[in-house]
């Protein structure tokens, strides 16, 4: 499957070689903006081809047209006014508001010689802080030659797209050159010293990374997750970079095709220093964390949408023996949720198996033992020294290095899992001991602490 997985990487970003297509216009290459739009639907087609057939196509048809935002314009309106304030102030532009960027204002505010304006309303920023509408019109011609040149790169490869990935990724093509025209407008317009977003390699973050850039306008993004999938998260956009720890950074540095001009290590803000303080339960939990597994998600052909399934379903079956279990399961945003209600209803589990919405955090405090796919969440887990075990069903190597460090126990098969579920409660102290110290060099190696005060200060000395 590596060699399919290496195929599909090469088609998403190459594809535009095969029919001798420029995709640059107006100075901006589309190749780097649509590699988001055919990750899934390369895959699916070569799985397809192959005959790797998961029963996708059906699960697919029902929520295909699920996750719009990554090709609808966000059409502002507010009233921002450009020469409002002081020319000597810096101005920091961040169209896309996440649950960081809140702090990450607050902070820059503290600075007097900035200015933030945005796209979005926030607790943080006024409609006088937001930019005003603009209509932009549809470059039919440019979408239309897009479209047709992918397509016909897909006919000479031999991938047939299904007839819901071929709508789809028309509209998406059109919705991303209104981005791009869209964020050319609004940067030429109100010329921010800087741009911030919080992901640089895909729309529409990156729409407005490329413009930037195109103008001059340096560009900024920070880490915000550890990879969950092969080869598509190696490159970068953006100007300025900030990474948790020295491992990203490197990677960057031999993996991405585009050299930024600086990378930052600041550690990891989105994590607060926990408590280890232990909530007393008389039965005990055990915390399964899934990763994205969403059709849309399942970029590589040795992926499928079923696997965390088929996780679980080795979960419940130890369950069935062991009593005194409760299984709390924090699933991604971009997972399969009814898939597993439908497998805990079949188990007759409904009174000892939970999917939780709760705070990750929260459930650590009281998880006496984790399970987690390639999750930056059960990574977090390290932080609480939680003996785990790290669940891998698919066809390919795991991509976060829990077992290699000697602070996971490893379930890469259903076999694997079932043993290592009858060993995780019963370690020893020794063993205990052991996996905690593991745990703590991989937190230093891969997810440090950081603080917002830090990313701030990144941003203010390179504009």
């Amino acid at each position: 499957m590596k060699d399919l997985d290496e195929q599909a990487y090469e088609v998403v970003c190459g594809w535009h070689k095969i029919v001798e297509f420029n995709p640059v216009y107006n100075g901006i290459d589309y190749s780097h903006i649509i590699r988001f739009y055919l990750w899934d639907k390369v895959g699916r087609s070569l799985r397809l081809k192959n005959k790797i057939d998961f029963g996708e196509v059906k699960v697919y048809k029902e929520e295909y047209k699920s996750f719009p935002f990554y090709y609808t314009p966000l059409f502002s309106k507010g009233n921002f006014r450009r020469f409002f304030f002081k020319r000597n102030k810096k101005k920091i532009f961040i169209p896309f508001q996440v649950p960081h960027t809140e702090k990450l204002i607050s902070k820059l505010k503290e600075n007097k010689s900035c200015r933030i304006f945005s796209k979005q309303l926030t607790s943080k920023l006024s409609k006088k802080d937001v930019i005003k509408s603009v209509k932009v019109k549809l470059d039919e011609n440019w979408s239309a030659s897009l479209f047709t040149a992918v397509m016909k790169a897909f006919q000479v490869l031999g991938l047939k797209l299904i007839v819901e990935d071929e709508k789809l990724l028309q509209e998406q093509i059109k919705g991303s050159v209104l981005i791009t025209d869209l964020a050319m407008w609004e940067l030429k317009k109100y010329k921010p010293d800087a741009l911030y977003v919080h992901s640089d390699n895909h729309p529409p973050y990156i729409n407005y990374i490329l413009v930037a850039k195109q103008l001059g306008i340096p560009t900024f993004t920070y880490q915000h997750g550890l990879d969950c999938e092969h080869y598509f998260l190696d490159d970068c956009f953006a100007d300025y970079i900030g990474v948790w720890t020295e491992n990203r950074k490197k990677k960057y540095e031999l993996q991405s095709k585009f050299k930024p001009q600086k990378i930052e290590v600041i550690g990891n803000i989105f994590i607060n220093k926990p408590s280890l303080e232990k909530k007393r339960h008389l039965i005990k939990n055990l915390l399964f964390i899934t990763r994205p597994h969403r059709p849309i998600k399942c970029y590589s052909p040795s992926r499928n949408f079923l696997e965390g399934n088929d996780i679980l379903q080795t979960i419940l079956d130890y369950l069935k023996k062991q009593t005194n279990i409760n299984l709390y399961i924090k699933p991604h945003p971009m997972d399969f949720i009814e898939i597993y209600k439908e497998s805990i209803i079949n188990a007759g589990l409904e009174e000892r198996v939970f999917i939780s919405k709760e705070k990750i955090q929260d459930l650590f405090e009281i998880a006496d033992v984790i399970i987690t796919e390639d999750s930056t969440g059960g990574a977090e887990a390290m932080y609480y020294n939680l003996p785990c075990i790290h669940a891998h069903f698919a066809n390919s190597n795991p991509i976060i290095p829990l077992v290699e460090y000697g602070c996971a126990l490893s379930g890469y098969n259903e076999k694997e899992l079932r043993e290592n579920l009858e060993l995780i409660f019963n370690l020893t102290s020794i063993e205990k001991e052991s996996f905690e110290k593991r745990q703590n060099e991989f937190l230093q190696e891969f997810i440090p602490l950081g603080n917002i005060e830090d990313l701030a200060n990144f941003i203010t000395k390179n504009i």
